[in-house]
Order: structure tokens, then sequence, then C-alpha cells
């Protein structure tokens, strides 16, 4: 509506200026032909006022007798009319009857009254009584074309004597001023023509314009600016419409959400264009692999959705979303660089998993939760026990905030073993949640949900204080390390937290190391590698935990001086049986030598393990072939004994990411 009205308005406004035109065209088309007779009148009349004024000084300087001669004379007429556009003039007496006339015919002298000419002219009065021109276009008439009669009353000290009529030659003057009236008639209408074209351009502009821009408001209330593809509002609507018609015709519908792994750590790693692009070819793949009837829309900064109709199988669902999760994993070339743009995907099925639309897409999303939890890179189908998952989920996440302040935690400590001496240099603390009703809570399960969160601030806090209060009753030299997670940085005040834990401690800071993964140096900002440089400033060391896991290890190595990289343990658990693996180890052991740092195996169990890492070079080993993680308590119990542990079983530990 608001658009219609815009449009009369600008019609409107370029209607008035059209027609206020056109009014002045024809004003001047009719006032040009005035303006030119009225310019003709003044100019007749001045210059027979010129020329009277030059006739009577003659007159009156000449004798009275000599008056009638000089009438008759005709070279004193031709004399009288020589320097001026007067061609003819008519002498009438005071009674206007005329006495004398230089008319091409009648050159007579009458026996009238002689009052104008016998009284001598001591003052004389120009003054226009009715002026007329007269146009004429005959070629053969025998006055010009244009002249003006100019009637020039003439007085003495006696009265009134007479008067003068002039005639006056204006052929040149009314051609010159034709012609002029025609330059401004034309630059007139040029300029009018002009404005017209302007006023026009910008109206027709202005009304273009602006029929795109409501267009695009209308386009982008129901889309997505970057990829095109339609947005949640416009999948919702569309989903309800769906469903209805897929229970018409008794067909199934299925829901896919799809997540985009690690897309902030692209963003932060290659620059947000890199993600931008990202979209776009997961759009292009997704447009592509679609049917007619279904409906691709992006629901979030990295989420996509999918309304698959028509199935007549459920089964034809799952055919497409793992061939879809096969295509989204392969390798894309974006600026230059070689990513997998792994995703997760979750998908929901109705009528079986729901017959609304709000349901079918929460039970689509419970499925992502499940297939990110997974590890992601993975597909999952809604089932009905991840209700209770969620429920669970959202039930452990009220008691882990309960547990900060219920003294709930516990640090058990794992040793690591200098493979040089044999001897311990250190324990890594890792963290536990005794739960009241449930036991021991696997740092599996609650430390991703802590940083989801945030709720890893003030537990990582807590670790970090515990540790350095453990550590500061340990016998020198010996180092606890503890794991920090990307999200503990976000407040930016962690090297002042570190300080202070060493403060309120005492602990010496070359006994306190930080372990820190890829993820957060790919998400890091320059306020991030300023705290790890504060670190190093405060005598902390820096190790980077599950080397060779993350998405550029090298580059962060030589970018960073870390004082000790730990080797995963999932290359310790298979360089036995795979050479490609050993190779890597062997790698990054003599990397370690060449920068002269230190270098730590994880999961050792074995003997063969140890010697192996032994003989090439590794500094450090820890695993369960030294120890199990235990209590602060039994640790210090522990100290004075030798540890050749046997190894033992894994099922029962997990080692928490973050600040496990």
């Amino acid at each position: 509506m608001s658009k219609i009205f815009s449009f009369k308005r600008d019609f409107l406004a370029f209607l008035g200026f059209v027609m206020l035109g056109i009014g002045m065209l024809c004003v001047g088309v009719l006032t040009s032909t005035s303006v030119k007779d009225a310019q003709l009148i003044r100019d007749g009349k001045s210059e027979a006022m010129r020329w009277a004024d030059e006739l009577l000084r003659i007159v009156d300087a000449a004798p009275v007798d000599a008056h009638r001669a000089f009438l008759d004379d005709k070279f004193f007429v031709r004399r009288a009319t020589m320097f001026s556009r007067v061609f003819a003039f008519d002498v009438y007496d005071k009674e206007k009857r005329l006495f004398y006339s230089t008319g091409p015919s009648d050159w007579n002298l009458t026996e009238m009254s002689l009052d104008l000419l016998n009284s001598p002219v001591t003052h004389y009065h120009l003054s226009l009584g009715e002026t007329t021109t007269k146009l004429h276009t005959e070629p053969d008439t025998a006055h010009p074309s244009h002249y003006a009669s100019v009637v020039i009353p003439v007085k003495s000290v006696n009265g009134y004597l007479g008067s003068i009529v002039a005639f006056v030659e204006q052929s040149e003057q009314a051609e010159s001023l034709a012609t002029s009236f025609k330059i401004i008639a034309g630059m007139t209408g040029a300029m009018l023509l002009l404005a017209f074209g302007i006023f026009s351009y910008i109206v027709l502009n202005k009304t273009r314009d602006r029929a795109k821009a409501e267009e695009r408001v209308r386009f982008l209330s129901g889309h997505d600016e970057l990829t095109g593809l339609p947005n949640r509002r416009s999948f919702n609507e569309h989903l309800v419409t769906a469903l209805e018609h897929s229970a018409e015709n008794e067909h199934y519908l299925a829901t896919v959400v799809i997540d985009v792994d690690r897309f902030k750590e692209i963003n932060d790693a290659m620059g947000h264009s890199a993600g931008d692009s990202v979209l776009r070819y997961i759009t292009e793949l997704l447009k592509s692999n679609i049917r007619d009837g279904d409906f691709a829309a992006r629901i979030g900064s990295d989420q996509f959705a999918l309304a698959l109709s028509s199935l007549k199988r459920p089964e034809q669902a799952a055919v497409y979303v793992a061939t879809l999760s096969e295509a989204l994993s392969a390798p894309v070339w974006i600026n230059g660089e070689q990513i997998v743009c792994a995703v997760s995907i979750g998908a929901a099925i109705a009528p079986g998993d729901a017959n609304d639309a709000t349901v079918l897409m929460r039970h689509a999303n419970l499925a992502l939760g499940r297939a990110k939890a997974d590890g992601g890179n993975t597909f999952k189908f809604f089932e009905q026990g991840m209700d209770t998952a969620f429920i669970r989920r959202r039930d452990c996440e009220s008691d882990l905030r309960r547990a900060i302040d219920s003294d709930q935690f516990e640090l058990h400590y794992q040793p690591q073993i200098d493979l040089r001496s044999e001897t311990i240099s250190g324990y890594e603390a890792l963290i536990r949640w005794i739960h009241p009703r449930d036991g021991v809570v696997s740092p599996g399960f609650f430390i991703p949900l802590a940083e989801e969160t945030e709720l890893i601030i003030p537990i990582g806090k807590w670790v970090l204080h515990q540790a350095c209060r453990d550590a500061a009753a340990w016998p020198k030299p010996l180092k606890v390390s503890v794991n920090l997670s990307a999200v503990q940085f976000k407040p930016g005040d962690f090297v002042d937290l570190v300080k202070n834990a060493l403060d309120e401690s005492g602990l010496d800071p070359n006994r306190l190391e930080l372990e820190i993964t890829e993820s957060l140096l790919i998400s890091s900002t320059g306020q991030v590698v300023e705290d790890l440089e504060g670190l190093r400033d405060l005598g902390v060391s820096i190790a980077m935990d599950d080397f060779g896991t993350g998405y550029s290890s090298l580059s962060y190595i030589s970018s960073f001086p870390f004082n000790k990289i730990k080797i995963d343990k999932s290359f310790v658990r298979s360089m036995g049986r795979d050479n490609a693996i050993m190779g890597i180890v062997k790698c990054i052991i003599a990397m370690g030598r060449s920068l002269g740092v230190t270098i730590t195996a994880e999961g050792v169990e074995t003997e063969e393990q140890r010697q192996v890492l032994k003989s090439l070079g590794c500094t450090q080993a820890q695993g369960f072939l030294y120890g199990r993680p235990t209590s602060g308590a039994k640790c210090v119990e522990q100290m004075t004994d030798e540890h050749h542990a046997v190894p033992r079983q894994t099922d029962d530990v997990v080692k928490a990411s973050g600040v496990a």
C-alpha cells in the first residue's frame, strides 16, 4: 500500500512540474509578440524624438520667411531624414489640418495655417499620443515592412502650435527582435525540456530505486542475505504447509538440520571471508542435492535446514542424509587452501517422530546434538531416548552449577616420568566430580557442558588455586601441570588470576606448567597471545597438549615458543603397528630436540612403548605404565616410592579436556 501511495505522490509531482513548464512556455509564446511590439514602439518613439529635436532646432534657427522655402526644399527634406530612420513625416496645424507631407506621392505645401512654422519655436514638448505599429508583409508595398508612426505635439511660448507625425523605419529592428525572441524561445524550450528530462530521470530513478529497496526488504525478511536461501522464519512457515500436504497425501516428511563443525575455528584461522565461502559452498551443494519440492534454508550462522517432502519410505531420508553427509565432508579449496567442511547432521521424520512442525524441529535438533556429542562429522536420526538424554543434560547443567558452590570437585594427579633418569618430574592435575547421587561423573561428559555454558571459568579458577596449593607442599622441584580451556581466557584477566593463585599458595612460578590445546590458538585474538606472553614473563611454563590432532600444529609451534610439546596418546597407541605413525612420532621428537623443548608422550601403557620412546630420545612419558591418577593425599604418600607401576586397564578413567 505504501508503494502505491509513494508512486501516486511522485506521479502527481511530475505531472505538476510538466503542467507548470507547459504553462510557462505558453505564456512565453503569447507574450513574445506583445513584448516585441512594445519594444518596437519604445524604439520608434526614441528615434522619432531624436529626429524631431534636430528638425525643430533647424527650423527654429532659420528666419521666419525662410520657413516656407526650407519646407519646399526637397534637399532639406532629404537632409532631415538622411541621418535617421525617419523615412517620412507629416506636419499638422493646431486645427489638425495637414499642411505639409513628405509622402512619396504628394510633395505639396497647402495654403493652410502656417502658425506652426511662422511662430518662433522657443520650446517644444514631446509627448506620445496615439502610437501605432503597422506590420506589412506585401513585397510590393510602398512602405517598409515594419515602421512606427509617432505623433509629436509641438508647443511654443504662445501655446499649442500643432504636431508632427514621424514615420520610423523599423524593419531591421523587427527582424533582430524576432531573431532574438526565436533564440530565447528556443533556449527556454530547451531548458524546459532539459528540466523535464532531469526531473523525469530523477523521479523515475527514485521510484525504481524505492521499488528495488522495498523488494530487497521483502526478500531479506524471508531470506538470508549471504546465501540467498530462505531464513528460519520462511522455513518454519514452509514446514507447517509441507506437513499438512504430507498428511493429506499420506507421505513421509523429513526435517534435516545441518551444523558446520568447528566453523568458528575456520573463521578465526582463515578469516571471515573464508567462512563466508564455506557457507556459500555448502549452499551450492544443498541446491544441487535436493529434489523438486524439497526446501533448503539457512537458519543460523553455521546451520542449515532441509525439508524433504513426499517421501514414500523413511529409508529414503536415510539414504539422502548419508549421501549428503559424504558430499559435505569432501575436501574443498578455499582461498588457495584445502580444508574439510565436516558437518554434523540431525534428522527427524514425520509422522513417526512428530506431526507438529515445532516438535519435529526440536527432535531434529536433539538428533543434531547427539551427532555433535559423538564428536561431529556424522549424522543421527531422532530416537525416543534422546528426549531423556536432553533432560539429563539439562539436569546435569543445573547440578553442575550447584557443584561449584557445594565443594563436589576433587583433583587427582598422574605422574610424569623423566625417561632419562626414570624419576618423577611432576604431576598432571585431573579434575573429578563426585556427584552426591550419581557418584563419579566422567569428565568427558561434564567438561564439554561446562565449556558450552562457560561454567568452566569458575571451575577452572578452583582447579588452578587447588593445584597450586597442593603442589606447594610437594618436594622441590616437582612441577604441577594444569589443563586450560580457551573459554577461561574470555574475561581477559587470566594472567592476574594465575598470579593471584601463585601468590596465595606461595608456589614458585617455575613449578607451574599450563597446558593449552591448539583450539585456543586457533580461536585466539591478540589478547590471548599477549596473555600467554604474560604467563611466560611470570616464569610459568607453557605446554601444547594433544599435539598433532589439531588444525595446523606446526604453524603454532613456529609462532609461539612452547616449553613442552605433548604427543597425543593416539599416536603412542598406534606407533607399534603403523609405520606412518611411527614416522610422525620420530619427527615430533626430532623437532623437539632441535627446538630445545621437552617432549612428553601421553598414554604410555606398555614396556615396549617406553623402550621405543626412550630409544627415539623422548624426554618424558605419562600413562598407566607409571600409575593411574590418584588423590592428592595418596600422591603425597607415594612420592618417596619408586614408580614403575604395572600396566592396568584404562576403562575406568577418562582424561578430561580443558581443565581435566
